[in-house]
């Protein structure tokens, strides 16, 4: 038996930015996607979901020409077929990036193709190259940065721009926590709204977007310049949305943002927005206690999570029951 995991993510900075080439600071957390491989004397091919997809049954020939959209089409491009068993139970639980069957927006599609690939790459006796788990994902979902792929495979905080990650290290000072809106969004529908605004060639606001979040991740090292370098982001970031009209700040968003300037701290959406989740960063730490309990009163979900220091892990040989 072979299990491989990968971490989840959200985006602190950088969001659409990255997109032009700005450098994004994206960080692992730790609710983790896990994809566990047991062969099989019998029974095919089959797929065992928790949270990501129906379970299904299927044939290795099936597998081996289904689309790249698909879970098997993830598999077919990560061993070949003469490497693969004709039997085996393939088991993937994605539920830690739910909550209440809806998702969190914490990528987990990302770390589903990095934990099902690398766990077949062991299987094939090569773990998969960082470049082939982006096209593996742009391939599945229709696109991206690959950020997200980036924070799977590393772990920690990272820095990821033009599809280099690099490893970064935030001071103890700063102070992290995380929002649940209680509804999910559309990325494609939101980046659609976005590509179309985009095209119509006013990217003024882009571009200071751009500079602003390239300011984020020149300040790193320091506490309070990193805040207040985050803080004018999350605030261009809004103007963004007000002149494109993408609907990153929906009303969850806002009101959390709203919470925010009362109490001191500084609160964005993560990622593409709409709903899914934000992060609340701070110096002081009782500032974001007092910041949660508020947004807990106004029916907003302050989730248990940390950021992970650790990336996609693979175990094998693990006892099947």
């Amino acid at each position: 038996m072979i299990e491989a995991s990968a971490p989840g993510k959200l985006v602190i900075s950088g969001e659409y930015a990255v997109l032009t080439g700005a450098p994004a600071l994206v960080a692992a957390v730790d609710r983790r996607v896990t994809c566990t491989l047991a062969p099989k004397d019998s029974g095919g091919w089959h797929f065992v979901s928790t949270g990501f997809d129906d379970d299904r049954t299927t044939s290795k020939d099936e597998v081996f020409v289904a689309p790249p959209t698909t879970i098997p089409g993830v598999v077919r491009r990560s061993i070949a077929a003469t490497d693969a068993p004709t039997h085996i139970e393939v088991r993937i639980d994605s539920s830690d990036c739910y909550r209440d069957g809806v998702k969190l927006g914490i990528g987990s599609s990302a770390a589903t193709v990095t934990a099902l690939a690398s766990a077949f790459g062991v299987m094939a006796g090569e773990a998969p190259r960082l470049t082939d788990l982006y096209d593996l994902h742009a391939g599945f979902q229709g696109g991206g940065s690959g950020l997200d792929i980036a924070a799977s495979v590393t772990g920690g905080v990272i820095r990821f721009e033009e599809r280099v990650a690099t490893p970064v290290r935030l001071p103890r000072e700063v102070h992290f926590a995380f929002v649940f809106t209680g509804s999910g969004s559309r990325t494609a529908a939101l980046l659609a709204t976005f590509d179309a605004w985009r095209q119509r060639g006013a990217t003024a606001p882009l571009e200071r977007l751009a500079a602003a979040a390239r300011e984020v991740v020149d300040c790193t090292m320091h506490p309070d310049a990193f805040l207040g370098a985050l803080s004018e982001y999350a605030d261009l970031l809004e103007r963004f949305d007000q002149s494109t009209r993408i609907g990153i700040f929906g009303p969850g968003h806002r009101r959390a943002r709203e919470l925010s300037s009362r109490h001191g701290v500084v609160y964005k959406p993560c990622g593409a927005g709409g709903g899914d989740t934000g992060v609340v960063v701070s110096t002081d730490m009782e500032a974001i206690v007092t910041f949660e309990q508020r947004v807990a009163a106004d029916g907003l979900v302050v989730l248990p999570m940390e950021i992970s220091p650790d990336g996609v892990r693979v175990r094998m040989g693990l006892a099947t029951d």
